[in-house]
């Protein structure tokens, strides 16, 4: 029996250096973008097999429960990628923390630029699933084109709607300026006659609802922080 409980106790130790802080829960802090501080709220998770998941709430950005990827997390360090509203042309941003005693402390690399940030773990982890695309109506599965206009300049955009086998439907957005811009889109949603088309990279989507006495979408698009009235009609008819 003694040196059972000897063998026990020399395992104490080991054991509770091995468990470590946790990356999982909720983290609420600060990102100092130069002039700026945003307020971030972070959540991770770990399920049974050990996989990690996570999303980002930044709300002066508009941006909550925004998907991470590439989630890594040891004792001392967590990496993660947030795409989406975060991502820029070249890619995803990308944090880098030092994990310590509750807190995370480190780096957010967005195009090449950095800024530091700072959380502090406020909770149990209340990590929201991403929306994922539908299929659409028949009806829409066409191209359709409209006109807008922003900061003075005449814009045009044209959206192609195609179902698939797997059930979910994709769009190529394309938008034409002083330059033309193939837009990647995350996701397409129809909710009744409820059209939703966002390319969260470019931090733009399109919003509208299928008038069919004008075989018309009537909608709007977001830019970014602005919001201007958009009518999309088939491609090739002008009226």
């Amino acid at each position: 029996m003694r040196r059972t409980i000897a063998a026990l106790l020399c395992c104490i130790p080991a054991l509770a250096m091995g468990a470590g802080p946790s990356a999982e829960g909720r983290w609420e802090g600060r990102i100092e973008i130069p002039g700026r501080a945003l307020t971030v709220v972070v959540d991770l998770a770990q399920d049974k097999a050990g996989a990690w998941a996570g999303s980002i709430i930044v709300p002066g950005l508009g941006i909550k429960g925004a998907p991470l990827s590439n989630v890594v997390a040891t004792a001392t360090d967590l990496s993660f990628d947030a795409g989406g509203p975060l991502a820029t042309p070249t890619g995803p941003a990308h944090f880098k923390a030092r994990l310590d005693a509750g807190a995370l402390a480190g780096e957010l690399n967005q195009g090449g630029n950095e800024a530091k940030f700072s959380l502090r773990k406020t909770g149990p982890a209340q990590v929201e699933n991403p929306p994922r695309s539908t299929a659409v109506a028949s009806a829409l599965e066409d191209s359709w084109s409209g006109e807008f206009e922003l900061g003075g300049y005449p814009r045009h955009v044209t959206i192609t709607l195609e179902n698939h086998s797997g059930g979910a439907a994709t769009a190529k957005f394309v938008a034409v300026g002083k330059r033309t811009t193939d837009l990647p889109v995350d996701l397409v949603v129809q909710e009744g006659k409820l059209l939703r088309i966002e390319s969260q990279a470019y931090r733009v989507a399109f919003e509208g609802r299928l008038a069919e006495q004008n075989d018309e979408i009537r909608g709007t698009i977001e830019v970014g922080a602005f919001e201007v009235p958009l009518v999309l009609r088939r491609a090739g008819r002008t009226s």
